[in-house]
């Protein structure tokens, strides 16, 4: 899923979780739509297909809800982290803005197969049964684990521990999937199945999690690190129970644009770009050296 850039502390927890925002970019200088000399200086653009440089933007579809990838910062409209300071890298490769959406995770996939977006990039993970809708750029290692208040109550420590648990997922990543599974397997020992509550964001997820109403939260051992790091020692992130890829998401037939973007991350990473933003935010063990194309396979 969705494993994540910036300062996501408790008291704006909640206020983070009502923010609607609409077409954000970072601050700094991206090329703008139209703009020849910034075309011009781009190596990529005559590369980009002729829709993308006759519109000089391409829509990015994120959920701007999960550090370190993404997040809103102190001003309450500007966009930081891992993926937007990727996306301004990429912008001087192409030359075109990447203006990002802030939309619900679950209607990422939905929003690109319907041609509504170009791109998605919410730290979202290259799985197999995702790849039938859509295809990913992968950039980053990741992987799921499971969170837990420091008094941990109902002492999770493992996948098994859940059973019988109340456990938070947020909509519509593989952790979902992982809880289901784990509620089978919990079942089939004659264990109680997990009481599980979705949530449409990490924020309403850690705070059903602080709050008592769930005794764990399954989510991306990165994000989760950044949140337990910032809970003055309230949330505790366990170690990854199983570990792939997140990618950039692209809709099936994009084939033209994920090989130019492919080859921005390329020269990216060739001019040091790649790694120094993963080494900003403390990431340098999810540097990948290929960025593969539906990486994938289990």
């Amino acid at each position: 899923m969705n494993i994540s850039d910036f300062s996501l502390r408790k008291p704006a927890l909640a206020a983070m979780a009502l923010v609607a925002v609409v077409g954000l970019t970072a601050c700094g200088g991206p090329a703008s739509a139209g703009d020849d000399a910034n075309a011009a200086k781009a190596p990529l653009f005559s590369q980009l297909p002729k829709e993308v440089q006759g519109a000089g933007t391409i829509k990015v579809a994120s959920n701007v809800e999960y550090p370190p990838f993404e997040s809103i910062d102190k001003d309450g409209k500007t966009i930081v982290g891992i993926d937007r300071e990727l996306a301004d890298a990429i912008e001087k490769k192409l030359g075109v803005t990447l203006s990002f959406d802030n939309i619900a995770f679950d209607a990422i996939i939905p929003g690109l197969a319907s041609g509504r977006y170009d791109m998605g990039m919410s730290a979202m993970s290259d799985t197999p049964e995702r790849q039938k809708q859509v295809s990913f750029l992968d950039y980053f290692t990741a992987g799921g684990g499971i969170m837990t208040t420091k008094a941990n109550p109902h002492n999770v420590k493992s996948l098994d521990d859940l059973c019988g648990a109340k456990v938070g997922i947020v909509k519509g990543t593989t952790e979902d999937a992982d809880a289901t599974a784990q509620s089978g397997k919990c079942q089939a020992a004659g264990k109680d199945q997990l009481a599980i509550t979705i949530y449409a964001g990490q924020n309403q997820a850690v705070l059903a999690l602080q709050s008592g109403r769930v005794d764990a939260f399954l989510l991306d051992t990165t994000s989760g690190s950044v949140v337990a790091a910032e809970s003055n020692g309230d949330l505790v992130m366990g170690k990854p129970y199983q570990e792939g890829f997140f990618g950039v998401v692209f809709p099936k037939d994009s084939t033209d644009l994920i090989n130019v973007v492919q080859k921005a991350m390329e020269q990216i990473k060739a001019d040091g770009t790649y790694e120094a933003i993963l080494s900003k935010y403390k990431m340098d063990d999810h540097v990948i050296e290929k960025f593969t194309v539906n990486g994938a396979t289990k």
